[in-house]
């Protein structure tokens, strides 16, 4: 349960938010963490509209509870099920697959981890997202500067840095990432 909180935290500092089932969070910070609280307050990408349906969300959880269990590849299954229900709705799926790229990450599969943030962003330019665009893409530089992938991480930076300019992008997520950028560490690459 320690290395499980600790990770947590060394996820969180380095700039991707952790993604910890309910009862973990619950019982790691000696407080009541409701479900629904967990899903606001955890994400390190935001739920689009109308994307946690009853359906979803029950499976997110099933996930979430997975990944808890360290059962990672069955969380991952209940993930991308979920995923494909959202964009069955219409939805993006960008709670379902940050959560989906977390599991790969605390698996130990940071370029799994990316290509799902990959994915997300895609999805999120083809349907106007933006904001989730920019994270997603932030958090794939991250990953493969950690996996020593530095070309990519520059490359991906990059275009994180002129989608700051845009005046469409949220002014919170605009801030948070031009203080994150200014920080070496955060997107260090690894060898």
């Amino acid at each position: 349960m320690k290395t499980l909180s600790t990770l947590a935290s060394i996820i969180a500092v380095l700039g991707i938010a952790a993604v910890l089932p309910p009862h973990l969070s619950a019982r790691q910070s000696g407080s009541a963490v409701t479900p629904a609280a967990d899903f606001a307050i955890r994400s390190g990408v935001p739920a689009s509209d109308s994307e946690l349906t009853p359906e979803v969300r029950a499976i997110v959880t099933r996930g979430d509870a997975l990944t808890g269990a360290r059962r990672y590849a069955a969380a991952e299954q209940e993930y991308r099920r979920a995923a494909l229900i959202v964009r069955r709705q219409g939805h993006l799926p960008s709670f379902t697959l940050w959560h989906l790229a977390c599991a790969l990450y605390y698996e130990g599969n940071p370029q799994g981890a990316a290509a799902a943030l990959d994915q997300l962003t895609t999805e999120a330019q083809h349907s106007g997202d933006l904001a989730v665009e920019v994270l997603a893409m932030f958090n794939s530089a991250w990953l493969n500067g950690q996996s020593g992938n530095g070309r990519v991480a520059a490359t991906k930076l990059e275009r994180v840095r002129l989608l700051l300019r845009s005046p469409y992008l949220p002014a919170a997520i605009r801030d948070q990432l031009s203080a994150r950028l200014g920080e070496p560490s955060v997107v260090a690459v690894k060898k």
